[in-house]
């Protein structure tokens, strides 16, 4: 029985390097991205997925459903970082480092805000694995896994080092402590080549 952190396929926002909105939607190869996802929990058994309400979480847990009888719900808290105003716009055009601790989005989440968000979509995931007979799966974004990872969870130095965060890449946790991580950011599953898309 394990926790599976799974991020999103890839969207165009991805492949282009633009600040994505709520409603991202995932490209052609996010699409089958989330099917060869789901492919990988043919023989895993899935008690509960619970899912970011954005669009492009939705759509790569959508295969998942479709051959698991699991319970669905969605959680806002597993929301990405809101960066506000910086939403629909290129990295390029925009003249500062965004991901700056110290820089807050115009109508968007400081850094802080988003930590002390992340630490309560933690404590969520903690309650609905409570009393659970199977696995969880937790769809949700980077930002949130990169933040999940850093502040709540055990890295063994004899995984390999964190390079990136492959869409659909698949972070395992052992369920009996909660911390300790068995596999991290795995992405074997999809084809050789596929993108690696990026952050937000």
């Amino acid at each position: 029985m394990s926790i599976y952190l799974i991020r999103h396929g890839q969207t165009n926002g991805n492949r282009d390097r633009i600040v994505q909105m709520p409603d991202t939607p995932l490209s052609e190869l996010g699409h089958q991205q989330a099917k060869q996802l789901a492919q990988t929990f043919q023989n895993i058994s899935i008690e509960k997925i619970i899912c970011s309400d954005y669009m492009r979480t939705q759509q790569t847990a959508a295969p998942l459903r479709a051959i698991k009888q699991s319970t669905f719900s969605l959680q806002p808290l597993l929301r990405e970082r809101s960066f506000g105003d910086l939403r629909g716009r290129p990295y390029d055009e925009i003249n500062t480092d965004f991901f700056a601790e110290s820089y807050a989005p115009p109508n968007g989440e400081t850094h802080q805000q988003f930590i002390e968000r992340v630490h309560h979509a933690w404590q969520l995931v903690l309650t609905t694995h409570q009393n659970m007979q199977g696995s969880l799966i937790v769809m949700t974004h980077g930002l949130v896994l990169r933040e999940i990872i850093k502040q709540h969870l055990i890295v063994d130095e004899a995984i390999s080092p964190l390079s990136n965060f492959q869409n659909t890449c698949i972070t395992e946790i052992d369920a009996t402590d909660k911390k300790t991580v068995l596999r991290l950011c795995d992405a074997q599953h999809l084809d050789k080549g596929s993108a690696i898309g990026a952050t937000v």
